[in-house]
Formats: C-alpha cells, sequence, structure tokens
C-alpha cells in the first residue's frame, strides 16, 4: 500500500493531503461543534433550578392573594382565581422530591412539599369556612395559613440560596470545560496545519530535488560532458517517469556517439584497405590493354569488367550512390559470372527509369545479389536465376532482389531480420549484416530491409523499401527494438 502510493502521482499525492486534512479538519470542528452545544445547553440548565424556584415562590404569592381576596370580598372572581393559582401551585410542588435523604437540598424540598400540602389544606379550610359564614373558624384557619405562608417563604429563599451555591459551582465546572475544549480544539487545529505544512514541505522536497538534480545533468550534457550519471528516483510518479527517461535519451546520446567513432574507424580501415585494391585493379587495367594490344577482345572485355567492379568497390563509401550506378555494378559483377561459370545464371531487371536517380549507400545491391548467388543458387540443379525490379510506391522506392534457390526456412528469416547470422560469403564480401547495418545508418530505420521466403526450395527475395529523396525515417518510425541489435565491429 505504500509502495503503490509512493509511486502514484504527484496529482494523487496532493489530492490525498488535502482530503486528509480536510477530512481532520471537519472532524475537529464536528467535535467542537457538537460538544460546546452540549455545554451551552448545560450553561444554560444550570440556573434553571433557581428559576423554577422563583416560579414556586410566585405561584404561592398567587395562592395567598387569591385566598386573602376571597376572604375580603367573597367574590366569584377571586375564588375561580384562587382555584387556578392552586392547581398551578399543586402541579410545581409535584416536582420537588418527596424521598427521605441526607442532602440538604433533598431535605428542603420534601419540608416544602409537606408543608405546602399543610398550607394549601389550611387555605382550603378558611375559604370553606368563609363560605359557611364561620367567622371564627376562617380567622383561625387564616391565621395558621399566614404563619405557614412565611415559614414557606423563609424555607423557598433558604432553598434557592442553597441552589444558586450549588448552581454557581456548576457553571465554574462548566465554563472550566468550555476553555479546554476551545484550547483542544486550537491544540488539535495547530497540530493538524503543521502537519500538513510538513507534509507538504516533505513532498516539495521530493519533487524539486530530483528535479534540481536533473537540471545540473542536464546543464552538464549541454557543455559535452557525456560521462555524468542522471542520480535514481525511487518512486515512479511524474518526477521518476521523467528521470528515467532522460537517463535513456543520454544513454541513447552516448551510444550514437559511440557507433559514430565505430563508423569512423570503420571508415578509416576501408581506406587503408584501398591500397591494395588500387595496386590491383591498376594492374587489371595494364593486363586489360596487353589483352586489347594482342586482339584477344573478350579477354579485354572480361579483364575491363573485373577493373571496373573494383574500381567501384574502393569507392569514398560514405557517399551515397543512384540506383542506376549500383544496377551498372550488378550488371558487371553478373558478367563476370557468367563468365567464370558459363552462363549459368540468368538475370532479369524491370527498372521504372523516373527511379534512376534514386539515392542509395553504395555497394547495396551488389552485396545482395552476391549473397543469392553463394547461398542461393549455387546448390541447386539447373540454371539459377536473379529478378531485380524496382517500382514507385508513393513516396518510396521498392527494390526486390529474388532468385530461384534454396530458400530459406522461417527460422533462417527470422535470424537475418534479427540480426544473428554473420551472412558473409565464403571469400570474405560485405555480406547483409554490413548491408543492413549501412542502410540503417543512413535512414534511421532497420524497416527499410525486409526478407520473404515461402521456404525451402522455394527461392529468397530481399525487399528493400527506400525513400525516393533520400531523407531519414521521421523518428517515431524507428524500429526501436533494433536499436539493441546493432552490431559490432567484430560481427561485420
Amino acid at each position: 500500500m505504500i509502495e503503490r502510493l509512493a509511486n502514484s502521482s504527484i496529482r494523487k499525492k496532493l489530492l490525498l493531503i488535502y482530503a486528509i486534512t480536510s477530512v481532520v479538519v471537519l472532524t475537529l470542528n464536528v467535535f467542537v461543534f457538537v460538544n460546546i452545544n452540549r455545554l451551552v445547553k448545560e450553561l444554560d440548565s444550570v440556573f434553571l433550578s433557581n428559576i423554577n424556584i422563583g416560579e414556586f415562590s410566585s405561584s404561592l404569592d398567587k395562592v395567598h392573594t387569591q385566598m386573602l381576596g376571597y376572604l375580603n370580598t367573597k367574590s366569584t372572581d377571586d375564588i375561580y382565581g384562587y382555584y387556578e393559582a392552586c392547581q398551578e401551585y399543586e402541579s410545581q410542588i409535584s416536582l420537588l422530591s418527596d424521598e427521605i435523604s441526607s442532602q440538604p437540598i433533598k431535605r428542603m424540598e420534601r419540608n416544602i412539599r409537606r408543608m405546602s400540602e399543610n398550607y394549601l389544606e389550611l387555605t382550603e379550610n378558611a375559604i370553606d369556612a368563609k363560605r359557611g359564614r364561620n367567622i371564627e373558624k376562617y380567622r383561625n384557619y387564616f391565621e395558621e395559613a399566614d404563619e405557614l405562608y412565611g415559614y414557606l417563604k423563609t424555607y423557598i429563599n433558604s432553598l434557592n440560596n442553597e441552589y444558586f451555591k450549588n448552581n454557581s459551582a456548576d457553571y465554574l465546572v462548566l465554563s472550566n470545560s468550555l476553555n479546554y475544549v476551545e484550547f483542544i480544539n486550537m491544540f488539535v487545529f495547530v497540530t493538524v496545519s503543521a502537519v500538513s505544512i510538513i507534509l507538504v514541505i516533505i513532498l516539495a522536497n521530493r519533487v524539486t530535488r530530483p528535479l534540481i538534480s536533473l537540471a545540473e545533468v542536464a546543464e552538464k550534457v549541454a557543455e559535452g560532458d557525456y560521462n555524468v550519471r542522471v542520480q535514481p528516483v525511487a518512486t515512479m510518479d511524474e518526477i521518476g517517469v521523467l528521470n528515467a527517461a532522460f537517463d535513456r535519451m543520454l544513454t541513447g546520446i552516448k551510444q550514437g556517439i559511440l557507433m559514430e567513432m565505430r563508423l569512423r574507424e570503420a571508415e578509416l580501415k576501408t581506406l587503408q584497405a584501398q591500397i591494395n585494391p588500387h595496386f590491383l585493379f591498376n594492374t587489371l587495367n595494364a593486363g586489360a590493354q596487353l589483352a586489347m594490344m594482342e586482339g584477344a577482345d573478350r579477354t579485354y572485355t572480361y579483364v575491363q569488367a573485373v577493373a571496373d567492379f573494383y574500381r567501384y568497390n574502393v569507392k569514398k563509401t560514405d557517399a551515397p550512390v543512384t540506383l542506376s550506378d549500383e544496377m551498372q555494378m550488378v550488371d558487371t559483377y553478373i558478367y563476370i559470372l557468367n563468365i567464370r561459370f558459363s552462363g549459368d545464371v540468368g538475370y532479369e531487371k524491370d527498372i521504372e527509369e523516373e527511379l534512376s536517380d534514386v539515392m542509395m549507400p553504395t555497394m547495396t545491391l551488389q552485396p545482395i545479389v552476391e549473397n543469392a548467388v553463394n547461398h542461393g543458387i549455387r546448390e541447386i540443379m539447373g540454371e539459377g536465376r536473379i529478378v531485380i525490379s524496382a517500382k514507385s510506391d508513393g513516396d518510396d522506392c521498392v527494390i526486390k532482389i529474388s532468385d530461384n534457390g534454396k530458400g530459406l526456412t522461417p527460422e533462417q528469416v527470422d535470424d537475418i531480420l534479427s540480426r544473428r547470422t554473420k551472412m558473409k560469403d565464403e571469400h570474405g564480401g560485405i555480406g547483409l549484416r554490413n548491408v543492413m547495418e549501412r542502410l540503417y545508418l543512413m535512414y534511421g530505420s532497420y524497416e527499410v530491409f525486409d526478407v520473404k521466403s515461402d521456404g525451402p526450395d522455394m527461392g529468397t527475395t530481399i525487399i528493400l523499401r527506400l525513400p525516393k529523396d533520400g531523407s531519414r525515417r521521421a523518428l517515431e518510425d524507428l524500429d526501436q527494438g533494433g536499436k539493441d541489435r546493432i552490431v559490432s565491429d567484430n560481427d561485420m
């Protein structure tokens, strides 16, 4: 899980940090909101008992006032008012504790409840005596009720004072709790903010540190130092992908430089190897002149063809030539072969006129024809045949070199295309590998070369698809797998 998170994108990491921070802050706010509301409600209810005692005292005053009013006036309104006040007072009496307890407040509530019940009974008796016009009785009941009323007021005030003391202590506790919740809220908020800042700083360092290192490496590469190394990045987010891509690009540049060095070294070796061939075709020219002077025209033509063949071989190898030049070289080679082997090689060609000036690396077609002769038609019974065609296909020139030789198995075709087969002829010729590599160096793609064969004894066809303008293939069209198959000098 942690490894997958580390390899996730930077965007996902930022969203995750934001989501976690938001959830924590939201949870904290909900927690604080619930607790503050609870404490506020408890604070509101702290002095509710004092309020209830005040209402209880007011109800007692109302009962006493209505009783006096009736005793003085004996009006219907007063008696109705009395009964309403009594009903209200009785409902409030029922809220007082009636249990025997050691707590002072509970004992005071029980006493007030008993006294209130006696008080209501005395007022009821006074009202009944007033109705019966028994003056002596209602006076006695009134005096007792009035005296008990005074006691009740005193007890109610005492109870109110006790409630106030207890409520004040509770209020202080709740107030401290509220302050504590506020402190916790502030502490958690500061902690979450600090952790978020730290996470953002860590993520920023993870992003910027590899970028700074990569920028330093890029600057050194721009200055021509290709021996630097890109510091590896453990994660595979956007920075890791960029780092790996730059490392692959740097490796590709090094390989390109190495390839160019090898090419220059090969050109130097070719130049050095040209000394003996120059002596050879000069000697052949002398022999041709001698044959002409002696009237041996056929010998003169043959020796002159051999001299032309070697003269073409020692031309500057890095200069491209036309398809027409290459075909002339193939014509000369086939002529020499038929002189040597008494016309055993049949030869046909079909070249579109407009393709005569298509450029290609020198010594491209002749090594392919030589390979077809040595490895294809020489080992069959009967006349061998070489057919060369060049057709236009859009922006490409498609050249096919076909033979009716022993053909190739699918495995041999794969070997050739994967560049594992040396394909050098038994006389030390250039070979297919050299042709393929020079085509790659000119066009930047191995896709310009292809091999087709229907199987053993079915012949072989080499297909070259060359741009008419001689340009390199676009980079996106390059055979990426082919880059790993570049041969060494020892295999050439």
